[in-house]
């Protein structure tokens, strides 16, 4: 079967070949009968896969080009990519791991094409196309997309819960803020794991502001910054929605039905209270609870642990959820390295290729047979690293732009529900509108502006201070640089949506 998908996909590719050539271009870099693309990319598994490996030549002949793979361990990659912008020699295709300065100046200065407009062409790019527009503008710089982003899960958020406790006192998963509130007294006050004693409380809140910022979301916040009428950026913690989540988490706190250490409990031990039964709800990553029901049952084989997405303001209100930013670096393509269009267009047909089903399951899981087989519709792959290893660290070069259809078989029903959780937020997403944007003030500032809103928002939360006094101080994290961020945020912003 592999074999049939490979050969077909050959003879695809050889047609893009023949048309790429058929341009009647003199210049370009490529051999388009012996194409060989450059990349360089981080390396995360122990052994990365070699050109000698059978996954990395059955890849080869599918996307129909050679790959000429440069890995670099992903502790010291930060520092091969700024040595490789400073050079000026550049590989094809050039992982970033993040929007740093010098990728946002080299980007402008014209070192890497913008591929956007090309990318939203379906009939060349049926999968590039797929892209999600809210990763994109968290990719772009000044409203232009320079990359392919290596995609994550953008509805990732999500709340883990004592599925048996909700059980014990006949309740449902709540669906409501005043819901919730009703399930977190109850696992306060109404003895949820049966044992008689008073030693259990709602929720678990740490240093992270996950559970925090997903709140003031669902509250009808918007996530990081909105846009006012006349075009103008406002930061969430300026809203009365973000005042009430406070107000809300204040209840909490002061009702004890959530830690009364939150203000200094690490995240790292965020899971503990959970599993040791003292408390039934995290706010985090959906996925959590997957790990939560893994760990959960060698300490109580009675436990069962559930996830859900989000709540509603209301009955009433719409649904909205806090996204991650979707990506973990971004492919660019340096000019130097694919110096005209065609160049460029035969590498992101390649990069399009690579997002077929039976490539990502090349890369993720090797050969069918040989590292996986196919039992009841899921992958179950080999754990031999003399077989891994020969796909090792090649989903790393993927886009994954397209979702993987073939899933390892799910750890427990648990993680089955976590994948559904996934989907489902993603379709209520609220995007960032000023993820794109880059503040010089923030850029100087940011760590310390930052500081005065958590700080601010926790002594709230403890009562430490009172409404007057956040008032305060979001009136001094304005006079400290915050004004001037929202006047450079807004300019942008108003410059590319005239």
């Amino acid at each position: 079967m592999l074999k049939k998908r490979i050969a077909a996909a050959a003879l695809g590719a050889a047609m893009i070949l023949g048309t790429l050539a058929g341009c009647g271009s003199t210049t370009t870099t490529l051999d388009l009968e012996n194409p060989v693309i450059t990349i360089l990319c981080s390396q995360e598994d122990v052994q990365s896969a070699t050109p000698d490996s059978p996954v990395w030549q059955a890849l080869e002949e599918y996307i129909g080009a050679k790959l000429d793979i440069s890995w670099v361990p992903a502790s010291s990659y930060g520092e091969k990519l700024t040595a490789t912008l400073g050079s000026g020699s550049y590989p094809m295709v050039l992982l970033v791991d993040t929007r740093s300065s010098s990728i946002i100046q080299n980007s402008r200065a014209g070192t890497f094409w913008e591929i956007g407009d090309k990318i939203s062409d379906a009939s060349k790019y049926p999968n590039l196309s797929q892209a999600n527009p809210i990763i994109l503008n968290n990719i772009s710089i000044d409203g232009k997309v320079y990359g392919l982003y290596r995609a994550r899960t953008l509805g990732r958020n999500g709340v883990s819960i004592r599925a048996d406790w909700l059980k014990n006192l006949g309740l449902e998963i709540p669906t409501t803020i005043d819901e919730f509130y009703n399930v977190l007294k109850a696992f306060k006050e109404n003895d949820p794991d049966g044992n008689g004693q008073n030693d259990t409380f709602g929720m678990i809140m740490t240093t992270s502001p996950t559970s925090f910022e997903n709140l003031a979301v669902w509250f009808g916040a918007p996530n990081k910054y909105g846009v006012d009428e006349e075009g103008n950026m406002i930061p969430d913690f300026l809203t009365d929605e973000y005042f009430e989540a406070m107000q809300f988490l204040k209840k909490l706190y002061d009702e004890q039905l959530i830690n009364q250490d939150m203000a200094t409990y690490d995240g790292t031990k965020w899971d503990e209270q959970f599993l040791t039964g003292k408390a039934g709800v995290i706010i985090d990553v959906a996925d959590r609870a997957r790990r939560l029901a893994t760990n959960i049952a060698s300490k109580d084989p009675n436990a069962e642990v559930g996830v859900f997405g989000y709540l509603k303001r209301d009955a009433n209100s719409e649904i909205r959820t806090l996204p991650t930013t979707g990506y973990n670096g971004y492919f660019v393509f340096p000019k130097k390295a694919l110096p005209n269009e065609e160049d460029l267009e035969f590498v992101l047909g390649v990069m399009d290729k690579m997002n077929d089903q039976a490539a990502m399951n090349l890369m993720n899981y090797g050969i069918e047979g040989r590292q996986y087989e196919i039992v009841d519709g899921f992958a179950e792959v080999t754990t031999d690293s003399n077989l891994t290893k020969e796909f090792g660290d090649l989903n790393k070069i993927s886009t994954g732009i397209v979702e993987l259809e073939l899933v390892k078989t799910y750890a427990n029903e648990t993680a089955k529900e976590v994948d559904r959780v996934y989907k489902d937020n993603e379709q209520y997403a609220v995007a960032n509108p000023a993820e794109a944007f880059v503040s010089d003030t923030y850029s100087k500032k940011g760590p310390q502006l930052d500081a005065i809103i958590s700080e601010a928002r926790t002594r709230y939360i403890v009562g430490q201070i009172g409404e007057d006094e956040w008032k305060a101080e979001l009136e001094r994290w304005k006079s400290n640089g915050g004004n001037d961020i929202i006047q450079e945020i807004s300019d942008q912003y108003k410059a590319i949506n005239k």
